[in-house]
């Protein structure tokens, strides 16, 4: 099947977070999960290994790599799963958005790194 090449040029700025999130309180609770929102998630999907998406079910080890200002930058290793239909990353988030400082309202940004095999998060605002 051919796929067709959207050569449409736009003056918006490049935006490379695929997926973005609002934290809320449950976010940050000590829960200590995020979920991710269906939607956007499923758009990195094809951009990740086949092994990783398949075992989704059952929790798999990812990195994640703080993009910051400056030249400071920090690497987590969570858990992403699949659970009743829905994406998480849990184990090590609570450790991260604490370390991090972030708050209710934040706004973050996640996209795959298919090169180096880990998510970039960024805090927007």
């Amino acid at each position: 099947m051919a796929q067709e090449l959207d050569l449409e040029l736009g003056l918006a700025p490049y935006d490379p977070w695929v997926l973005k999130k609002n934290l809320t309180e449950s976010d940050l609770s000590r829960y200590g999960f995020v979920i991710l929102p269906k939607q956007d998630f499923e758009k990195i999907i094809p951009h990740m290994e086949r092994g990783l998406v398949e075992n989704l079910g059952n929790g798999v080890e990812v990195k994640v790599h703080i993009v910051e200002e400056g030249h400071e930058s920090d690497d987590y290793t969570l858990t992403l799963i699949k659970c009743s239909g829905r994406y998480m990353l849990r184990g090590g988030w609570y450790n991260m958005v604490k370390a991090k400082g972030y708050k209710t309202n934040d706004e973050i940004g996640l996209t795959w790194d298919k090169w180096t095999r880990r998510f970039l998060l960024h805090h927007i605002n």
